[in-house]
């Protein structure tokens, strides 16, 4: 019992240190797995379906907006890899991703008039992807 107890105490202290040692994933971290995933997802095939895209134009207070649009679309891409387009997802809605993107003030915000997803220009696939990506890179290059 008493081994039991110490081999408990051990391992609860390497855990303690592992997670006190392990470094902080920062926001450039995060936006740089999201460049990835973007740059991973292979469109499977030319389809004739079009994506509303904010294009490389957006105002900085509106980039927010812009991302909601892109990561509202991206279930109905056509990709044979479901797994990394959920992962895509869920990382855009990632709390370090919103504030890399979103680096206005309320203040600013109210400022102006964001456009709604639906007018935009529709475009392809491929164009909706180099879009999201130059969206992600311009904020990855904001950053401190």
């Amino acid at each position: 019992m008493r081994t039991f107890f110490s081999f408990v105490l051990c391992a609860l202290l390497a855990m303690t240190c592992w997670a006190e040692t392990s470094p902080a994933i920062t926001n450039k971290d995060m936006l740089m797995v999201a460049i990835r995933q973007v740059t991973q997802l292979k469109i499977t095939k030319q389809t004739d379906s079009l994506f509303y895209s904010p294009t490389t134009g957006i105002e900085d207070c509106c980039a927010l907006s812009a991302l909601e649009c892109f990561n509202s679309q991206l279930l109905t891409l056509p990709t044979s890899n479901k797994d990394l387009q959920m992962k895509l997802r869920k990382t855009l809605r990632k709390k370090s991703i919103v504030s890399s993107v979103d680096r206005c003030t309320a203040e600013q915000k109210a400022k102006v008039n964001c456009q709604p997803c639906n007018s935009y220009p529709m475009i392809d696939s491929h164009e909706f992807m180099k879009n999201l990506l130059n969206l992600l890179q311009k904020s990855f290059m904001q950053l401190p």
